[in-house]
């Protein structure tokens, strides 16, 4: 087809950026700056002398859409804010991204064992978090489930996964046992090697002080959650974005990257 020919065509970084793309859930419509933080955080773009990488990656989307491989759903000022990706170039990432193992979406009668990164967009089962058989190939996990969801006990998949460099759990509560409500399981500070947390959307109402343990963390986006005690981040000297309601003080440290 035509797309085959045109992702044939493209250089190893696009062609990254396209099969990443499969990740997102049908029809939804994907946030720009949400994926290129996802793209760098992945180590998909590469350092450029001339262009900070978020820059890149947005070049890399932009050429996406003149292929017309992705279709525009809101621009801001000529800048590019979201948009969707059309069904059969969804298909065909998908179909690619299956076949180099780039990517798996779990459902509940599959799940890979030796992809490197593991998506869910529905949990069938509360306890699949808890029961899910360990994938210690795993280097990044993202959840894209409904915000209203009865998703209300949930342990983590991170207890056994510490070479994580992508965790996104945007929408689940954290209501666990052996848990504070509305706090970030412990077991998320020991992931030392994460660049991306996800936590949008999880009631959760305080950064523990464990969030300093991750010192290569370039975005930590807690939007949609505030936080009214002090919150030190003065450690996380590699954070590039961050995204949340902080209404106590917050403490920042030599973090010379932060946008």
């Amino acid at each position: 087809t035509v797309f085959d020919l045109s992702i044939k065509e493209m250089r190893n970084e696009l062609k990254l950026c396209f099969l990443y793309i499969s990740v997102f859930p049908e029809d939804y419509e994907i946030d720009v700056e949400k994926l290129i933080q996802l793209l760098v955080a992945e180590g998909f773009i590469q350092d450029d002398k001339e262009m900070m990488m978020e820059d890149v990656a947005r070049y890399y989307i932009e050429e996406l859409i003149d292929r017309s491989l992705v279709e525009v759903v809101k621009r801001k000022r000529g800048k590019l804010m979201s948009f969707r990706i059309h069904d059969l170039p969804r298909e065909l990432a998908i179909k690619k991204a299956k076949e180099l193992n780039f990517v798996t979406v779990y459902n509940e009668h599959h799940s890979s064992t030796t992809c490197r990164r593991e998506v869910v967009h529905h949990l069938m089962d509360n306890n699949y978090l808890c029961d899910r058989r360990v994938n210690k190939q795993m280097r990044s996990f993202l959840f894209f489930g409904e915000r209203r969801s009865d998703i209300t006990y949930v342990e983590t998949i991170t207890l056994k996964l510490k070479l994580l460099r992508v965790l996104n759990l945007g929408g689940l509560h954290f209501i666990c046992q052996g848990y504070s409500p509305w706090s970030l399981p412990d077991v998320i500070g020991g992931l030392v090697h994460l660049r991306y947390l996800g936590i949008a959307d999880t009631v959760v109402n305080n950064l523990p002080d464990f969030i300093s343990n991750l010192r290569f963390l370039q975005t930590l986006d807690a939007s949609g959650n505030s936080f009214e005690r002090m919150t030190d981040l003065s450690k996380l000297t590699s954070l590039r974005h961050l995204i949340g309601r902080f209404i106590g003080e917050l403490l920042i440290g030599d973090a010379v990257n932060l946008q």
